[in-house]
């Protein structure tokens, strides 16, 4: 008797057991189907608007949605085929290189000017510091008779004037020139020491210029490496007047605006190693040589 009943207790406590077993195995189950299946659950930070590694996502603040600035690789081909990337910068797009071209879109050449020859009403071009292997990056210098092909002083907003550009562009006139210094002065991460004049850094590329030392921090001349935040690439060409000068000092360009007409003096702004601004009063004389960049229509 004692055996049977044994037996029994044995039996009601294997049962017991099971049942325990099976209700923790269920709780198991349930607890890894709410992990995997509930919508939006889980860890992955991936997951979340705005999420992944460190959590930081994408502000659209700080993206081009706001702003619209972009390179556009090859946004432009002149009359010689030349290609050129171009930058818009708030409402405007630029060339992001420097013109290079050798003949205006209706055909005509022109003329390459050799050291020494300089002329206010000839068109010439010229190679920067002499020497043709820096043409493919830093493009031509130009004066300002081959720049306007036959054009007249402007101040309109846009210039009107296409001059040497390609087809659906133009020469830039002092009121163009202002409006991009205004929106990229507006933008603070173009901007040195949040004061909206000191740009010129964020316009010119980040090699070729000559170093500047401490106290020089929002120029060009800086620690190079960290320039060109818009894109716009400019490079310390110089100017020719008859002779070579500001090579990896300065890169100046043209506008079709003549700010006195007795020295037929236009203006033209100058980036410059050791500025943090731009010097549009500083302009250029007709006859002398510097750098262009053409705007689309």
């Amino acid at each position: 008797m004692k055996k049977f009943v044994f037996l029994g207790l044995s039996l009601l406590i294997s049962l017991a057991l099971l049942t325990v077993s099976c209700h923790k195995e269920n709780l198991t189950n349930n607890q890894n189907n709410t992990d995997t299946e509930v919508p939006g659950g889980g860890e992955d930070p991936g997951d979340e608007p705005g999420g992944g590694e460190g959590g930081e996502g994408e502000d659209p603040g700080d993206g081009e949605e706001e702003t619209g600035d972009h390179v556009i690789p090859n946004g432009v081909t002149d009359a010689d085929g030349n290609q050129y990337n171009t930058v818009v910068l708030g409402n405007q797009e630029w060339m992001a290189q420097s013109l290079r071209v050798t003949h205006y879109a209706d055909g005509t050449a022109i003329p390459m000017g050799t050291d020494g020859q300089w002329s206010d009403t000839d068109p010439y071009r010229y190679a920067p510091a002499g020497d043709e292997t820096k043409v493919e990056l830093w493009g031509y210098l130009y004066n300002w008779s081959a720049v306007m092909h036959g054009s007249g002083s402007t101040t309109a907003n846009p210039s009107g004037v296409q001059g040497i550009c390609p087809t659906g562009w133009h020469v830039p006139s002092k009121a163009e020139w202002e409006q991009l210094f205004s929106y990229v002065g507006s933008q603070s991460q173009y901007v040195c020491d949040d004061n909206p004049a000191h740009i010129v850094k964020s316009l010119c590329v980040n090699k070729d210029w000559e170093s500047a030392g401490t106290g020089y921090e929002c120029c060009p001349g800086w620690e190079s490496w960290s320039n060109n935040a818009t894109g716009f690439s400019a490079y310390p060409c110089g100017t020719y007047n008859g002779n070579y000068m500001d090579q990896n000092l300065g890169a100046h360009f043209w506008s079709t605006t003549m700010i006195n007409v007795n020295y037929k003096w236009i203006a033209a702004p100058r980036f410059y190693c050791f500025s943090p601004v731009s010097d549009l009063a500083a302009g250029g004389q007709v006859g002398t040589a510097i750098s262009l960049r053409c705007v689309k229509d």
